[in-house]
Protein backbone atom coordinates (compact mmCIF):
# COMPACT_ATOMS: atom_id res chain seq x y z
CA UNK A 1 0.00 0.00 0.00
CA UNK A 2 1.55 3.49 -0.87
CA UNK A 3 1.76 5.66 1.90
CA UNK A 4 -1.26 8.73 2.16
CA UNK A 5 -0.11 11.82 0.74
CA UNK A 6 0.22 14.84 3.55
CA UNK A 7 -2.12 17.54 3.21
CA UNK A 8 -1.03 20.56 4.34
CA UNK A 9 -4.09 22.57 6.41
CA UNK A 10 -4.41 25.82 4.68
CA UNK A 11 -4.37 27.80 8.47
CA UNK A 12 -0.77 26.79 8.41
CA UNK A 13 0.31 28.73 5.26
CA UNK A 14 1.47 31.95 4.62
CA UNK A 15 -2.08 32.96 3.06
CA UNK A 16 -3.62 32.07 6.46
CA UNK A 17 -0.99 34.46 8.44
CA UNK A 18 -1.92 37.39 5.55
CA UNK A 19 -6.07 36.52 5.59
CA UNK A 20 -5.70 37.21 9.40
CA UNK A 21 -3.48 39.94 9.53
CA UNK A 22 -5.55 42.11 6.92
CA UNK A 23 -9.22 41.43 8.43
CA UNK A 24 -7.39 42.66 11.89
CA UNK A 25 -6.53 45.62 9.92
CA UNK A 26 -10.13 46.41 8.16
CA UNK A 27 -11.38 45.99 11.77
CA UNK A 28 -8.79 48.29 13.34
CA UNK A 29 -9.09 51.10 10.34
CA UNK A 30 -12.60 51.18 10.79
CA UNK A 31 -12.72 51.67 14.11
CA UNK A 32 -10.16 54.13 13.92
CA UNK A 33 -10.98 55.73 11.05
CA UNK A 34 -11.67 59.00 12.88
CA UNK A 35 -8.02 59.20 14.17
CA UNK A 36 -7.02 58.38 10.97
CA UNK A 37 -8.35 61.05 9.35
CA UNK A 38 -6.56 63.72 11.45
CA UNK A 39 -3.30 62.36 11.38
CA UNK A 40 -2.82 61.08 7.73
CA UNK A 41 -1.88 63.44 5.18
CA UNK A 42 -4.64 64.42 2.33
CA UNK A 43 -2.18 62.91 -0.70
CA UNK A 44 -1.61 59.65 1.17
CA UNK A 45 -4.80 58.71 2.47
CA UNK A 46 -6.97 57.46 -1.05
CA UNK A 47 -4.24 55.05 -1.68
CA UNK A 48 -4.59 53.56 1.97
CA UNK A 49 -8.06 53.70 1.37
CA UNK A 50 -7.70 51.78 -1.95
CA UNK A 51 -4.70 49.72 -0.98
CA UNK A 52 -7.07 48.00 2.05
CA UNK A 53 -10.21 48.21 1.16
CA UNK A 54 -9.97 47.16 -2.54
CA UNK A 55 -6.07 46.17 -4.11
CA UNK A 56 -5.73 44.04 -0.71
CA UNK A 57 -8.63 42.17 -0.68
CA UNK A 58 -8.66 41.25 -3.96
CA UNK A 59 -5.08 39.99 -3.84
CA UNK A 60 -6.16 37.47 -0.88
CA UNK A 61 -8.86 36.39 -3.60
CA UNK A 62 -6.83 35.82 -6.26
CA UNK A 63 -4.06 33.36 -3.90
CA UNK A 64 -7.33 31.67 -1.75
CA UNK A 65 -8.36 30.56 -5.57
CA UNK A 66 -5.18 29.57 -6.55
CA UNK A 67 -4.15 27.63 -2.93
CA UNK A 68 -7.65 25.82 -3.48
CA UNK A 69 -6.34 24.83 -7.21
CA UNK A 70 -3.34 23.38 -5.38
CA UNK A 71 -4.81 21.98 -1.52
CA UNK A 72 -8.51 21.15 -3.04
CA UNK A 73 -8.72 19.33 0.43
CA UNK A 74 -8.45 22.28 2.32
CA UNK A 75 -7.74 25.30 0.17
CA UNK A 76 -11.36 26.45 -0.05
CA UNK A 77 -11.59 27.61 3.21
CA UNK A 78 -9.41 30.45 2.41
CA UNK A 79 -11.46 31.94 -0.16
CA UNK A 80 -14.93 30.98 1.98
CA UNK A 81 -13.66 32.96 4.82
CA UNK A 82 -12.53 35.59 2.80
CA UNK A 83 -15.99 36.36 1.29
CA UNK A 84 -17.97 35.53 4.53
CA UNK A 85 -16.23 38.62 6.44
CA UNK A 86 -16.30 40.81 3.41
CA UNK A 87 -20.49 39.84 3.75
CA UNK A 88 -20.44 40.62 7.63
CA UNK A 89 -18.19 43.60 7.29
CA UNK A 90 -20.65 45.57 5.24
CA UNK A 91 -23.64 45.66 7.88
CA UNK A 92 -20.94 46.57 10.95
CA UNK A 93 -18.59 48.96 9.33
CA UNK A 94 -21.22 51.79 10.06
CA UNK A 95 -21.83 50.79 13.66
CA UNK A 96 -17.95 50.13 13.43
CA UNK A 97 -17.10 53.99 12.10
CA UNK A 98 -19.85 55.81 14.29
CA UNK A 99 -17.86 53.71 17.75
CA UNK A 100 -15.00 55.09 16.88
CA UNK A 101 -15.88 58.70 15.66
CA UNK A 102 -17.11 58.73 19.44
CA UNK A 103 -14.00 57.52 20.86
CA UNK A 104 -12.14 60.06 19.23
CA UNK A 105 -14.63 62.58 20.41
CA UNK A 106 -14.21 62.02 24.09
CA UNK A 107 -10.82 61.93 23.99
CA UNK A 108 -10.90 64.70 22.60
CA UNK A 109 -13.16 66.51 24.43
CA UNK A 110 -11.51 68.07 26.67
CA UNK A 111 -9.61 70.20 24.32
CA UNK A 112 -12.41 71.20 22.37
CA UNK A 113 -13.66 72.46 25.61
CA UNK A 114 -11.00 74.43 26.69
CA UNK A 115 -10.61 75.95 22.91
CA UNK A 116 -14.86 76.85 23.21
CA UNK A 117 -14.33 78.73 26.45
CA UNK A 118 -11.28 80.58 25.89
CA UNK A 119 -12.91 81.45 21.81
CA UNK A 120 -16.22 82.77 23.90
CA UNK A 121 -14.18 84.86 26.57
CA UNK A 122 -11.99 86.14 23.56
CA UNK A 123 -9.08 85.20 24.71
CA UNK A 124 -7.89 84.06 21.07
CA UNK A 125 -7.58 85.88 18.76
CA UNK A 126 -5.49 86.82 15.66
CA UNK A 127 -6.40 88.32 12.35
CA UNK A 128 -9.28 86.35 10.03
CA UNK A 129 -7.92 84.90 6.79
CA UNK A 130 -9.63 86.18 3.32
CA UNK A 131 -12.94 84.17 4.18
CA UNK A 132 -13.09 85.46 7.49
CA UNK A 133 -12.04 82.66 9.46
CA UNK A 134 -9.59 82.70 12.55
CA UNK A 135 -7.60 79.45 11.91
CA UNK A 136 -5.43 77.43 14.84
CA UNK A 137 -4.18 74.35 16.45
CA UNK A 138 -3.12 73.13 19.86
CA UNK A 139 -2.33 69.67 21.18
CA UNK A 140 -3.00 68.65 17.25
CA UNK A 141 -6.79 69.86 17.45
CA UNK A 142 -7.35 72.36 15.06
CA UNK A 143 -10.03 74.74 14.88
CA UNK A 144 -11.45 78.04 12.88
CA UNK A 145 -14.12 80.26 13.97
CA UNK A 146 -15.35 83.44 12.84
CA UNK A 147 -14.52 86.60 15.01
CA UNK A 148 -18.50 87.83 14.63
CA UNK A 149 -19.91 84.45 15.74
CA UNK A 150 -17.47 83.03 18.79
CA UNK A 151 -20.23 80.96 19.69
CA UNK A 152 -19.46 78.61 16.70
CA UNK A 153 -16.46 76.73 16.31
CA UNK A 154 -15.22 74.24 13.58
CA UNK A 155 -12.90 71.36 14.51
CA UNK A 156 -12.10 69.50 11.60
CA UNK A 157 -10.48 65.93 11.35
CA UNK A 158 -10.23 66.05 7.53
CA UNK A 159 -10.99 68.08 4.40
CA UNK A 160 -9.74 66.78 0.84
CA UNK A 161 -10.60 66.25 -2.28
CA UNK A 162 -13.92 67.50 -1.31
CA UNK A 163 -14.82 65.70 1.57
CA UNK A 164 -15.43 67.68 5.30
CA UNK A 165 -15.53 65.64 8.45
CA UNK A 166 -15.35 66.81 11.91
CA UNK A 167 -16.61 68.10 15.18
CA UNK A 168 -19.15 71.71 15.42
CA UNK A 169 -19.15 72.94 18.42
CA UNK A 170 -22.34 75.39 18.59
CA UNK A 171 -23.67 77.28 21.53
CA UNK A 172 -26.43 78.78 19.49
CA UNK A 173 -29.87 77.85 20.59
CA UNK A 174 -32.32 77.23 17.45
CA UNK A 175 -36.02 77.27 18.01
CA UNK A 176 -38.02 76.76 14.89
CA UNK A 177 -40.80 79.31 14.04
CA UNK A 178 -42.61 80.45 10.70
CA UNK A 179 -40.34 81.52 8.21
CA UNK A 180 -37.03 80.27 9.92
CA UNK A 181 -36.59 76.53 10.30
CA UNK A 182 -33.38 74.34 12.23
CA UNK A 183 -32.02 72.94 9.83
CA UNK A 184 -29.89 69.16 11.00
CA UNK A 185 -26.08 70.25 12.01
CA UNK A 186 -25.25 66.65 12.03
CA UNK A 187 -25.17 64.06 14.48
CA UNK A 188 -25.25 64.98 18.08
CA UNK A 189 -22.15 63.62 20.16
CA UNK A 190 -22.95 66.10 23.00
CA UNK A 191 -24.57 68.74 24.45
CA UNK A 192 -23.83 71.59 21.86
CA UNK A 193 -21.17 69.29 19.89
CA UNK A 194 -22.11 67.20 16.57
CA UNK A 195 -20.29 65.43 14.26
CA UNK A 196 -20.44 65.73 10.31
CA UNK A 197 -19.12 64.27 7.51
CA UNK A 198 -20.06 65.69 3.97
CA UNK A 199 -19.03 65.49 -0.02
CA UNK A 200 -18.87 69.14 -1.47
Amino acid sequence: MGETPYIRPVWRTGLAAALAAWMALVLGATLGAARLMEVTPPVVAPFLIGALYVVAPLILLVWGFWTMLREPMTGWLAPTILMAFAGAFVPLATPLYEAGVHMNFEARRPAYEAIAAEVRDGRIGGLPNPRGWIVGERDGVRFRFRPTDRGMIDFAWAQAYGFKAGVRYDDTPCVSRPGALCIDRGEALAERFTYYARFF
